[in-house]
């Protein structure tokens, strides 16, 4: 255990002020997100897929900001969310691709090939991802227990 010294004290506070600005951020992401989705003049699809991307990013945000308690209690630093959040993340850049084609009308040339090249990134990084979260837990369950 280390000592309670004044620098690590102040690495606390800072860790702390962390920790409360990602809660605001994602209240705040959150509070705008509702309000654009229940005032917005777009169309409904638009202000749909717009409120789905503003959720995704605030359960990002949760993500970490659950990750970096985590790191707090002295659990050390878990991978599983990290990859957890790579895979939202990952999600969320298919359906902004998905829901521009699908409003955006018919695409050719070279935008068409751009948005099937992200789609195709992005999805083997999902795909990438969530092999790595299901070794990761095939090598927990494998591993001798430390009690």
């Amino acid at each position: 255990m280390l000592k309670a010294t004044p620098l690590r004290h102040s690495v606390d506070a800072v860790q702390y002020g962390v920790a409360v600005v990602l809660l605001l951020i994602a209240v705040v992401v959150l509070v705008r997100t509702a309000a654009s989705f229940l005032t917005s003049q777009a169309s409904y699809p638009q202000s749909l897929i717009s409120a789905i991307d503003g959720v995704l990013i605030v359960i990002i945000v949760v993500d970490v900001l659950r990750t970096v308690l985590t790191h707090f209690e002295g659990s050390g630093f878990p991978l599983q969310p990290f990859l957890i959040i790579g895979i939202i993340s990952a999600v969320r850049d298919i359906l902004s691709v998905s829901a521009r084609l699908a409003l955006q009308g018919p695409v050719t040339g070279a935008g068409f090939e751009r948005s099937v090249v992200e789609l195709g990134v992005s999805s083997a990084v999902a795909l990438a991802l969530a092999g790595a979260l299901v070794l990761t837990r095939v090598s927990e369950m494998k591993a001798p227990s430390k009690d």
